[in-house]
């Protein structure tokens, strides 16, 4: 059996990536044209003409898109730990859309966290070190408080929500590894065939399919954070359509979970 026959085949994957920014445009177009701010630099601020929560799951949605594609052709080139160092960034944005669909979707006084969240998205960044020093210093919403929503999405259901928790806390320290650069990471880059780091791109196929399988699995994540922005605001057929890109990937490798005989939902 060759090489390419013993991988998974990816084409689906591919295939639903490139669907991705074509579904956010639509969630985008509401929010558009972009109004144009002029700041004190002579330069203008962009920026979304409305300052919602749903923006900002709209804005999310956009790096999501953008970052996955990349990680994909950076696994394709080789650059493996740059993939996962996106990768990483990817999963904070899903959960955040995450959390501020919930909110939205229970009604009523949203958490505080998720409040000073959408607020602080919107708040203009310092444009000069003098100013940044001047500035009141902001404590940002932490990870861990925006995660509480994995909590209240299982009340009333079967799911686990404080194993689900533990889950995302698991892969968050494998993810952040990339992003710091950890021990381990640095020894992927390691090719034996050679005795030298792989700081061009790693060249076994294998390795790159390796990760190029990491991408697709973080698909599914995006697609539903797709899924949910589209259902938070009445995008009837965006929210069709990764669900049934969603439902697809259910019934796939390397997403199937179960059996072979399994059907998606």
């Amino acid at each position: 059996m060759s090489l390419d026959s013993a991988m998974t085949d990816l084409s689906f994957a591919r295939d639903v990536i490139d669907r991705l920014d074509g579904w956010v445009d639509e969630l985008v177009a509401p929010l558009m044209p972009l109004r144009a701010l002029p700041r004190n630099d002579g330069y203008v601020r962009l920026e979304f003409r409305l300052h919602l929560p749903h923006t900002v799951m709209v804005g999310k949605l956009v790096r999501a898109t953008s970052g996955l594609r990349a990680a994909m052709v950076l696994s394709d080139l080789g650059y493996i730990t740059e993939s996962g160092t996106l990768l990483r960034a990817v999963s904070d944005f899903c959960m955040e859309v995450k959390a501020i669909a919930e909110a939205l979707h229970r009604g009523g006084e949203p958490p505080q966290s998720v409040k000073d969240f959408v607020a602080q998205y919107f708040q203009p960044k310092s444009t000069t070190p003098e100013e940044y020093a001047a500035a009141e210093k902001v404590r940002y919403v932490s990870r861990e408080e925006l995660m509480k929503a994995d909590i209240r999405m299982a009340q009333g259901t079967p799911v686990d929500g404080e194993k689900m928790r533990m889950l995302r806390r698991f892969i968050n320290m494998t993810s952040d590894a990339y992003v710091h650069g950890a021990y381990e990471t640095t020894m992927e880059l390691y090719d034996p065939r050679v005795r030298r780091f792989a700081m061009r791109g790693h060249p076994d196929p294998e390795v790159r399919h390796e990760h190029a399988e990491a991408v697709a699995l973080k698909l599914h994540e995006v697609v539903a954070a797709i899924e949910l922005t589209a259902a938070m605001t009445s995008a009837e057929s965006v929210f069709a359509a990764a669900r049934d890109a969603r439902r697809a990937m259910d019934a796939r490798v390397p997403w199937k979970m179960g059996s072979d005989e399994s059907q998606a939902p």
